[in-house]
């Protein structure tokens, strides 16, 4: 009886001891608490008109922790520069134990300015106890202005020439386009002249999105965005064709240029009628071209010759200091019988005579029609790139004929 008593409570202790040593490699096999994803969100909103607007970026984590969670992160630049869109930190924020949200808070400089929606980017980094998902929040700054600005600084022509009187001129001191004197050609040039001929990337409209009036300036906007036939920019062109001809005379033109890599801005002259065939056989007169990859440089240049493509003469001018984007400049030709010159702010830089075009017809001594317009991308200027900035603008102060 006694033997088998003690049989029995070593069977006991055994089994105690199993389960004992059950019981602690279970325990040990518990998974461990998961740390949590770190992940921020993007911030769209308008930018106002004064002060500061707070850019507000959620911060979660993917589940609670029973342990403080902290990341750093710190403000970028894209389009949205430092100091002048928005104000830049560098700090660290913590989830307090079962804390799941967070708020980072930007400032964004609240104006009246029309611009494009810009924007920043707010970084995640360094994160104790989590792990970053989700580690780029993207703030963009909805524009919500309509001023453009400008001021009227820069060269002005005398309103008087010896031996010239005043025959048109329009002084855009209106708020929408005279239509007795100009019309707009809208569209990408399709289907009889895609791009224009040069491949180019702008859609023309009438909207008051691409052609508006302030200050007494009238102001062609080159946008970036999706309008129609899959072009992924929009601008104006106007021209006087079958309203206001002219033949001879002073032109002047007072402008303030756009810039950057594809804008192309022109103040140009068609033939009325191709009296000596289609383009370029009836000629074709550029007062003023820029590609906007050089914006201290201007050109103007006669297309002629039999075709198909165009033979040319013309020159260029090159400011001694600044760009054409700093203030308005004047751009005019003085056109003559069988001559025309060129000139900048007053000053001669290019001449050329009917002498000079040997076996070709000139053409230049018929009925020609104007033409202002902003092109985007093409075979001369090339497309935007990512240095170019846009809104921009072609702001006119006004155009005088003399005669």
């Amino acid at each position: 009886m006694k033997k088998l008593n003690l049989m029995q409570l070593s069977l006991l202790i055994v089994a105690f001891t199993l389960f004992s040593n059950c019981s602690k490699k279970s325990d040990s096999s518990a998974p461990a608490e998961a740390i949590p994803k770190i992940s921020i969100a993007d911030v769209s909103r308008a930018e106002g008109t004064g002060g500061t607007t707070l850019f507000n970026f959620t911060v979660t984590l993917d589940h609670a922790y029973s342990k403080i969670v902290s990341v750093g992160y710190s403000t970028a630049e894209g389009s949205a520069k430092q100091t002048e869109d928005f104000t830049a930190a560098t700090q660290t924020i913590s989830f307090q134990p079962n804390e799941t949200s967070k708020t980072i808070a930007i400032s964004v400089v609240a104006d009246d300015l029309r611009e494009g929606n810009d924007d920043f980017t707010v970084t995640l980094s360094s994160a104790t106890n989590g792990a970053i998902y989700k580690g780029i929040g993207t703030g963009t700054i909805e524009n919500d202005d309509t001023r453009v600005n400008f001021t009227n600084t820069g060269f002005d022509a005398p309103t008087s020439y010896p031996g010239y009187t005043l025959a048109w001129a329009d002084e855009f001191n209106g708020t929408s386009l005279n239509t007795t004197d100009w019309s707009f050609e809208n569209g990408d040039g399709c289907p009889g002249n895609c791009g224009w001929g040069n491949n180019e990337l702008e859609y023309y409209t009438e909207r008051p999105e691409n052609l508006f009036f302030q200050d007494g300036k009238m102001i062609i906007e080159a946008r970036k965005e999706n309008y129609a036939a899959g072009k992924p920019y929009t601008s104006s062109k106007i021209l006087t064709r079958g309203k206001k001809v002219f033949k001879f005379g002073r032109i002047d033109i007072r402008a303030k240029l756009p810039k950057g890599k594809g804008i192309w801005p022109a103040f140009w002259m068609l033939p009325q009628s191709n009296a000596f065939g289609g383009w370029p056989k009836s000629g074709e007169l550029d007062i003023m071209e820029m590609i906007g990859h050089q914006p201290a440089t201007t050109y103007g240049t006669l297309h002629f010759g039999p075709g198909p493509g165009s033979t040319q003469l013309g020159g260029n001018y090159t400011l001694p200091s600044g760009i054409f984007n700093d203030q308005f400049h004047v751009f005019s030709v003085e056109w003559k019988l069988n001559e025309i010159k060129w000139l900048i702010d007053g000053v001669v830089y290019s001449t050329h005579t009917s002498a000079e075009f040997g076996a070709n017809n000139y053409p230049f001594n018929e009925d020609f029609f104007l033409i202002v317009n902003m092109a985007v991308g093409g075979n001369w200027p090339g497309n935007p790139d990512a240095t170019t900035y846009l809104p921009q603008w072609l702001i006119l102060d006004y155009i005088r004929v003399y005669q």
